[in-house]
């Protein structure tokens, strides 16, 4: 009776709590925000330490094959660290050769277009001077401006840009901070992932039942490793889809094959969207040099771009995860909706986590059903 009464009091508060909640949804609302934003370069923190984590495992794994059959193996903590650093080291010269590659060419395509530009202005000039040129026209269209008016406009357009760029600081700084808390929280949790998750585990088994921890802990081990195994595949992936676009610039005779190859790999991690920043830096790219050649370039990368997501993407990220492709391509269309990029990419591991439990779960229901207890 005891018991029964604590139920019903504990569903009464829970209640009134939801009913006070959703009668001031906007105040929870409101804080809410701040709680996340207060913790906010905790979770970036963790998110990136997630995504260093797999890399990290392969190259930990590695180290301790390499380092088995030697007369005085390492300790496995320093293993762990050498792996860090390797890590660290590997995105390191990822961003230096997209840098090397990127800034060059962007000052060979402004160099060229100034050149273009400074070889047409003694043709504008002696148009100008022609008696082709409508001055008449152009005249009697500078008499009819209202100067004040654009003046007035001027300066409330400076005020407003003020006001914008001093906000933009502002954001800027706060970003920069943010960033900053969250690079150096990932790097406490992955030099001390092993402590973290031991005592996390203790924490679980100490105050949920014994069956609910066990299934945390099971979700939690389906996630981890099926966030590997799709972010392996997304790295397969962007290398295919890098190789796609060299090869597809080189036939169609389109400049800067190799860099767009490995500005599309490095974006092409961020599934189906990152490969469309990376066409607009080329795009642009090829723009500088001839506006014809940049409408071919849009139309080879779209081309190459729709295969890629209908019949490659699918199969290569879908099979290392465990997902047939159409499950793959729903669960990347409704985790954009959701929360962007982000989404993306956490909802295709969340989607192979789900299907598995339940997989687990029918065939645990069927052979109850099939062998009942007597």
């Amino acid at each position: 009776m005891e018991a029964k009464t604590k139920q019903n009091l504990i569903v009464t508060v829970v209640g009134v709590s939801l009913f006070a909640a959703l009668m001031n949804f906007s105040a929870v609302l409101g804080f809410a925000g701040k709680i996340v934003n207060l913790i906010l370069p905790v979770i970036a923190g963790g998110i990136l330490a997630l995504f260093i984590n797999v890399p990290m495992n392969g190259i930990e794994k590695r180290l301790k094959r390499v380092c088995k059959n030697a007369k005085k193996p390492p300790s496995d903590k320093l293993i762990h660290v050498l792996s860090f650093i390797l890590t660290l080291i590997c995105v390191a010269l990822v961003l230096v050769l997209v840098l090397t590659l990127l800034i060059p060419e962007i000052i060979r395509s402004s160099q060229s277009l100034y050149a273009q530009i400074e070889a047409s202005i003694p043709r504008w000039i002696a148009y100008l001077n022609s008696d082709n040129a409508h001055m008449g026209l152009l005249e009697d269209w500078l008499a009819d401006i209202d100067w004040e008016q654009i003046l007035q406009s001027v300066s409330d357009g400076i005020d407003a840009i003020v006001v914008n760029v001093a906000g933009a600081l502002s954001s800027t700084v706060s970003v920069v901070v943010t960033a900053a808390f969250a690079l150096i929280i990932a790097i406490y949790i992955s030099l001390g992932k092993e402590r973290l998750c031991r005592h996390a585990r203790k924490l679980v088994c100490a105050y949920l039942k014994p069956i609910h921890a066990e299934n945390i802990l099971r979700f939690c081990r389906l996630f981890r490793k099926s966030f590997a195994n799709f972010l392996t595949g997304q790295c397969s992936e962007a290398v295919i889809l890098g190789t796609l676009m060299f090869i597809a610039f080189s036939l169609f005779k389109l400049p800067y094959g190799s860099l767009v190859g490995v500005l599309t790999a490095i974006c092409a991690i961020i599934p189906y969207v990152g490969a469309f920043i990376s066409c607009s830096v080329s795009v642009f790219l090829v723009l500088l040099i001839d506006p014809m050649l940049a409408i071919r370039c849009l139309i080879v990368y779209l081309a190459v771009q729709f295969i890629e997501n209908q019949f490659i993407y699918p199969r290569v990220v879908g099979s290392s995860v465990g997902l047939p492709p159409l499950y793959t391509l729903i669960a990347a269309m409704i985790g954009g909706k959701l929360f962007g990029i982000i989404g993306i990419i956490f909802f295709i591991p969340l989607a192979a986590v789900v299907i598995e439990l339940v997989k687990q779960d029918a065939a645990r229901r069927t052979s109850s059903r099939e062998n009942p207890v007597m």
